[in-house]
C-alpha cells in the first residue's frame, strides 16, 4: 500500500499577505518564459505551461489571454485539485506574423484568492522557411499499425542553403529528407516522417529539428503531434477517489471497450490488494462494465496505485492508474 501522510511537504495552507498577493500562484508555475526561439513560416508552434496546485485548497482558472494577436492561449483544465496539475497552452500564429514577436501571458485565477501571473512570450517567426503542413500530424493511428506523413519544407533566399541534418530524439521516428527543387534561390525539401510500429500507446508530441547550414539561425523546429489509439481503452482513464473517510466502502464503474471481442480474466490492484474487489462480466464482448469497490483503509493520507486488468490472448495488461485522499 502506498499511502503518504498529508502535511507541509506535500500540500501546504494558502496564506496570503499583502505582501504576497500573486506569490502564491507564482509558485505554482515553474514557466519563467515562454521562448519559441526561431520558428519557420506556417509551422504549428505549441508550448504548455504546467501549473501545479501546491495548495490544500482547489485552484480555479478564471481566464488566460495573451497581450498580442501573434499568440493565443487555452486553458486545459479551469480547475485543478490539490496537488493536481493543469496546463495553459500557448500558441504562435505564424500564418499572419513575421520577424521578432513580444507578448505576454496572462493568467488569472479567482479562487481560493485573486492572483493573476504574466510571464513573457517571444518568438521569431523567419519569413524564408515555410512548413506546409505546419507540423508532421499522424492523428489517430491504431496500436501496432505504424504511420506517415510528409511536410513540404520550402526556403526562398541564399541559392547556397542547405539542410545538413534533421535531428530526432524519440526512438520511433524516422525521417528522409529529399531535395526536389533548386532554382534561383528557391529550395524545396519533401520531409517524410514515420512512426514505428512499435510505439506506445498514448499522445505523441515531440519535435523535429530541422538543421541547416545558415549559421546565424542554422536551427529550425518542426513539432510531432498524433494518438496512438490502443486496442483496449478504458474510461475513465484514471480512477480518482477524491476525498475518502476512512472506512468507507466506495463504489466505481470503468468500462472497457475493444475493437473486437474480447474476455477479461482477471482485476486485480497491484499494492492495496485488500482495499478493492472487482465484479466483471464473464464471456467474449466489445464492451465490459467493471464494478469495483474500494473500501478505505483506516490510515489518513493520499494514496496512488494501479489496478491491473488482464485480457485474455493478451501478453500485455491493461493499467488504470488510481488515486485520492483519505481523510
Amino acid at each position: 500500500m502506498r499511502l503518504g501522510i498529508l502535511g507541509s511537504a506535500c500540500l501546504s495552507m494558502l496564506v496570503v499577505t499583502s505582501a504576497s498577493a500573486d506569490d502564491w500562484a507564482r509558485k505554482m508555475i515553474d514557466t519563467k518564459k515562454v521562448d519559441f526561439g526561431v520558428i519557420a513560416t506556417g509551422s504549428e508552434a505549441k508550448k504548455e505551461v504546467v501549473i501545479r496546485n501546491l495548495y490544500r485548497q482547489s485552484v480555479h482558472i478564471s481566464s488566460v489571454s495573451t497581450t498580442c494577436g501573434c499568440s493565443a492561449a487555452t486553458p486545459g483544465q479551469t480547475t485543478i485539485a490539490p496537488g493536481e496539475t493543469g496546463t495553459v497552452e500557448v500558441k504562435m500564429n505564424t500564418h499572419k506574423f513575421r520577424q521578432r514577436k513580444d507578448s505576454n501571458l496572462i493568467i488569472r485565477f479567482d479562487q481560493p484568492r485573486f492572483a493573476e501571473v504574466r510571464i513573457p512570450i517571444t518568438a521569431y517567426i523567419r519569413s524564408d522557411v515555410v512548413f506546409v503542413p505546419g507540423l508532421v500530424d499522424f492523428r489517430n493511428v491504431d496500436l501496432g499499425s505504424g504511420a506517415s506523413a510528409d511536410v513540404q519544407i520550402r526556403y526562398a533566399g541564399r541559392p547556397d542553403w542547405d539542410i545538413v541534418d534533421v535531428k530526432i530524439t524519440n526512438p520511433d521516428l524516422q525521417a528522409k529528407l529529399t531535395e526536389q527543387t533548386r532554382n534561383s534561390g528557391r529550395i524545396d525539401y519533401l520531409l517524410s516522417v514515420k512512426l514505428a510500429p512499435t510505439a506506445r500507446a498514448g499522445r505523441i508530441r515531440d519535435m523535429i529539428t530541422i538543421v541547416t547550414n545558415d549559421r546565424a539561425n542554422p536551427y529550425v523546429p518542426l513539432m510531432v503531434e498524433g494518438v496512438v489509439v490502443p486496442d483496449i481503452q478504458v474510461t475513465p482513464s484514471l480512477v480518482d477517489f477524491r476525498r475518502v473517510r476512512p472506512g468507507a466502502v466506495v463504489p466505481k464503474r470503468v468500462i472497457v471497450r475493444g475493437r473486437k471481442e474480447f474476455a477479461i480474466e482477471s482485476v486485480d490492484c497491484a499494492g492495496m490488494s485488500d482495499c478493492f474487489e472487482a465484479t466483471i462480466p464473464e464471456g467474449e464482448r466489445t464492451v465490459h462494465a467493471i464494478s469495483l469497490r474500494f473500501s478505505a483503509p483506516e490510515d489518513p493520507g493520499r494514496f496512488e496505485d494501479e489496478i491491473i486488468i488482464r485480457i485474455a490472448g493478451r501478453t500485455d495488461p491493461v493499467i488504470l492508474p488510481v488515486r485520492g485522499i483519505i481523510n
